[in-house]
């Protein structure tokens, strides 16, 4: 169904002259029916596989055919009934492919009518669609108004009403917590059992381990290895020696040699392979060093479940407030509904203060973040901001204020198009009307952008590089200078676990070093530390508000 040759993408920057490879000679077979996960880390070139597979790239050189097309040699034409007819595409982020001013269903209905003309014969289908992924509730709003996981939930929904035979998943569940992630994962299997559909899901999410045919891993452009079930339990901690490795051979012959056993031969440049006539095989250091004894890392404690120690009566004693919330209610109308996505809520947030907001997909993180940023208005209640009436302001007063006194970091990397990640930097200082010396602001901003592994990306728009990296991005334009408020919007549903790690790591760091206010909407209770203020909504409610810790 979908077989890649030894493929190759560069993009080029006529500008500066910069040649910048994603995919280095990828070679994958997919077989019909198949549910496949692609992993690996952020920039490894999942997106631009993805992008190429349903036809939104142009491959460099190679060979990659889906379902008989043969991509390289089609006309945009012909692309574009391709795209129609045989693939459906789940961006990760889901408003660039929505009409945001549409209800869920007319969306539904509109994807439908592109394959199918104007007919009712699905009608019944798309309603077991929104049912199966639990946003059938949701079938009247509009998708402006959804949560980051409900939008992305509506526009998997919307691929599968094309009823198109190869599903490309781009990071489907980044933004879902565990239950959620189970509901799609559960849909695709039924998907494809029932139609015979082809599945590919590109993620560097781990539960997507589990449950899919098979795994590959996707590192600087190459499929490098299969994931055997072996390696799955490895990666969870459950397994036990002799470990068993499968690698991916690319059509070069090349193949990757796992990562423990080149710790246990101690080799670095070369190998030496030994092969008997028997036709036994093994690989040796070239000096003949013994190998070394391999110690497994110890698989780091996840937080499985939210404890939270109430509120001391002491605990705003010595802390000075900086946001009082009371009573702010949010209403969204249309189409003659009314949905309350929040209720009555009431909070105080003290400077220097780090407070996580968290909650399942819908329980309202996401419209907090945005009446606390002035980017909507609430229907009731007031936010006083370092004493200002907050809710009272016009909206190019918020503005002024978020650029005087904000960092912002979006669900969707909310950074100018057209502009360079590098001239991204300087937005607020335009706007802010400061006198600038380039050397010092070039010297900041690749300091911010080296914190979160981003700097080799300065000079590319937003547009061209992957769902990790513009958050990446985001993330330190937002924390440099040490503005007095940063709002974070699941900052990490788009990184693999060991930049999430390496990324929280700079925002506590941060958040120890100057006295910024943090305050982090996720659904991803690991990123929370013992000791941090957690406040855990539920439709719309505050459910508890306290201190994490573990057992």
């Amino acid at each position: 169904m979908i077989s890649c040759r030894d493929l190759i993408k560069i993009f080029e920057d006529e500008e500066h002259g910069l040649r910048i490879p994603a995919l280095r000679g990828c070679d994958l077979i997919i077989n019909k029916g198949e549910i496949v996960t692609i992993v690996g880390p952020s920039g490894s070139g999942k997106t631009t596989l993805i992008n190429i597979l349903a036809g939104l790239e142009k491959i460099s050189s190679g060979e990659c055919k889906v379902a008989g097309h043969e991509l390289e040699l089609m006309s945009q034409n012909s692309l574009n009934k391709y795209r129609l007819t045989t693939i459906g595409l789940v961006d990760q982020f889901p408003e660039r492919t929505l009409f945001l001013d549409a209800t869920v269903e007319k969306n539904m209905e509109f994807s439908t009518s592109l394959v199918y003309g104007d007919t009712t014969d699905f009608r019944e289908r798309n309603k077991t669609i929104l049912e199966k992924l639990g946003i059938d509730h949701l079938a009247n709003r509009k998708v402006r108004v959804l949560s980051g996981g409900e939008m992305i939930r509506t526009a998997i929904a919307c691929v599968l009403a094309k009823n198109v035979p190869i599903l490309l998943c781009d990071e489907p569940t980044g933004q879902l917590d565990s239950m959620n992630t189970e509901k799609v994962k559960n849909l695709l299997r039924e998907i494809s059992n029932t139609f015979g559909t082809t599945i590919l899901v590109v993620s560097h999410d781990p539960r997507f381990y589990d449950g899919v045919d098979k795994s590959c891993e996707i590192h600087d452009g190459r499929v490098t290895s299969m994931i055997s079930i072996e390696e799955q339990k490895l990666r969870n901690g459950k397994t036990s020696f002799p470990l068993k490795f499968r690698g991916q051979i690319d059509s070069s012959n090349n193949v990757r040699i796992p990562d423990l056993v080149i710790q246990s031969l101690k080799v670095k440049k070369e190998v030496d392979f030994e092969l008997a006539e028997s036709g036994q095989t093994a690989l040796t250091h070239p000096q003949g060093l013994k190998t070394e004894k391999v110690v497994l890392e110890e698989i780091q404690v996840r937080r499985k479940s939210l404890l939270l120690n109430p509120l001391s009566k002491d605990y705003s004693s010595k802390k000075e407030k900086l946001i009082d919330v009371q009573n702010l209610s949010k209403i969204y109308r249309g189409n003659g509904s009314e949905v309350q996505a929040l209720r009555n809520v009431s909070f105080s947030v003290y400077k220097n203060e780090m407070l996580f907001i968290v909650g399942p997909s819908g329980s309202g993180k996401t419209t907090i973040i945005k009446l606390l940023a002035g980017l909507e208005s609430s229907s009731t209640g007031t936010i006083i901001l370092d004493g200002t009436d907050f809710s009272k302001l016009t909206e190019a007063q918020k503005a002024d204020y978020r650029r005087m006194n904000m960092g912002l970091v979006s669900q969707q990397g909310n950074l100018h198009p057209f502009l360079s990640i590098d001239d991204n930097f300087f937005l607020k200082d335009i706007f802010a009307l400061k006198r600038l010396k380039a050397k010092d602001v070039s010297e900041r901003n690749d300091e911010h952008l080296k914190k979160y592994q981003i700097l080799h990306r300065k000079s590319s728009f937003p547009l061209e590089v992957s769902g990790g990296e513009l958050q990446r991005a985001t993330l330190a334009i937002a924390s440099s200078e040490s503005p007095p408020i940063v709002i974070l919007d699941e900052p990490t549903a788009n990184f693999d676990s060991e930049l999430a790690i390496q990324a929280m790591d700079e925002i506590y760091k941060t958040h120890e070093n100057t006295s910024t206010t943090f305050i982090i909407a996720t659904h991803d209770i690991t990123l929370i530390r013992d000791g941090y203020r957690t406040i855990e909504l539920k439709d719309g409610e505050i459910g508890r508000d306290g201190i994490a810790y573990t057992e």
